[in-house]
């Protein structure tokens, strides 16, 4: 029997996102607050970066993790990569943690969290950005 219509079907192509300029975009509002707070406290901005690298550090990973393989017939490959990213992601975010309670002097835990929280943030907006750039709206 004959097609009709000329051209064979194709898969999607879903592209991967822009992970190292996202990140790269994180990184670089990091070190931008980071060197404003320096202006006021030089702990504080030590320790809001130390927070920030330890949300961005784990999040990287994770996405490297979850964005190693695509289609339909890696379905496998991509769910297990899910698992591990965020095994890896929780695992690396407590330890971090751990080392830096442990080993950081006169550590200002405000400025700690605050830097982890707006890390998180940020990632949650590109996020967004990145879905919804996707998605055509």
């Amino acid at each position: 029997m004959a097609r009709q219509g000329g051209n064979p079907p194709q898969a999607a192509a879903i592209s991967r996102p822009p992970l190292v300029k996202i990140y790269g975009l994180q990184a670089g509002l990091l070190v931008l607050a980071s060197a404003g707070v320096m202006l006021v406290d030089v702990a504080s901005a030590k320790a809001l970066l130390i927070g920030g690298l330890i949300s961005v550090l784990p999040n990287a990973y994770f996405a490297r993790m979850a964005f190693r393989h695509r289609g339909s017939r890696a379905a496998s490959e991509v769910s297990s990569a899910f698992k591990r990213g965020e095994a890896g992601k929780f695992v690396l975010t407590v330890s971090l943690f751990a080392i830096v309670f442990s080993t950081v002097p006169d550590l200002r835990v405000e400025a700690l969290f605050a830097g982890f929280i707006g890390m998180m943030l940020v990632n949650l907006f590109f996020a967004w950005k990145v879905s919804n750039f996707r998605s055509g709206r």
